[in-house]
């Protein structure tokens, strides 16, 4: 019957593989992945960035992690 697909997860359809969270696109096994953890913040939800990217595509917000980092850090 037209859209008779069980919610369980049955029917031998094949596990998608993860999508990268800044371009969208499925992310190959074995290529290079980076995951960005930013904590939770409730000014700015920066958490909301939180996922798995590409190795390139993460390059970005790691600079931005690493650089919230060093201004979080007193100064001495």
């Amino acid at each position: 019957m037209f859209m008779d697909i069980p919610a369980s997860g049955e029917g031998g359809y094949e596990p998608l593989p993860p999508r990268c969270h800044s371009c969208k696109q499925f992310i190959a096994p074995g290529s290079p992945t980076e995951t960005v953890a930013f904590p939770v913040d409730q000014e700015h939800h920066l958490e909301d960035l939180n996922g798995l990217y590409h190795a390139d595509c993460a390059r970005p917000y790691l600079s931005i992690y690493r650089a919230l980092d060093m201004l979080s850090r007193p100064f001495f």
